[in-house]
């Protein structure tokens, strides 16, 4: 999100846009999207998962990424954008399937740990 202020710690706004290459200048007010602070890499799962109406089985096989994988990608972009799930309900999550996920180096390590801790 945008920076917050050193000295009040409220929002900091935008006012002066900037090309380096062409050195041309804009200013004013600006409010930029929640979506300018993802990532190329984000955007483009963010772009894919609305593509897939937000449905990450299909975009499993779409990517060949796996499942919890892309739930990962998912909860870190949530987060990045400081969005809570809309329920606090919590899926079970069977730990030899997250296990499988890490041997077979589809989810990192860290990965597993925060689905298991969450219950995801």
């Amino acid at each position: 999100m945008l920076p917050r202020c050193p000295v009040c710690g409220k929002e900091m706004i935008v006012t002066e846009l900037k090309c380096e290459r062409d050195d041309v200048q804009v200013k004013g007010r600006f409010k930029p999207s929640v979506f300018d602070f993802l990532s190329d890499e984000d955007l483009e799962f963010v772009i894919l998962f609305f593509r897939a109406r937000g449905n990450l089985k299909e975009l499993a096989r779409y990517t060949g990424q796996g499942y919890f994988a892309l739930r990962g990608k998912l909860e870190r972009i949530l987060e990045k954008l400081g969005l809570e799930p809309l329920s606090k309900e919590q899926e079970e999550v069977d730990e030899q399937d997250v296990y499988e996920l890490v041997k077979k180096g589809k989810i990192s390590v860290e990965e597993a740990l925060k689905l298991l801790k969450n219950g995801r």
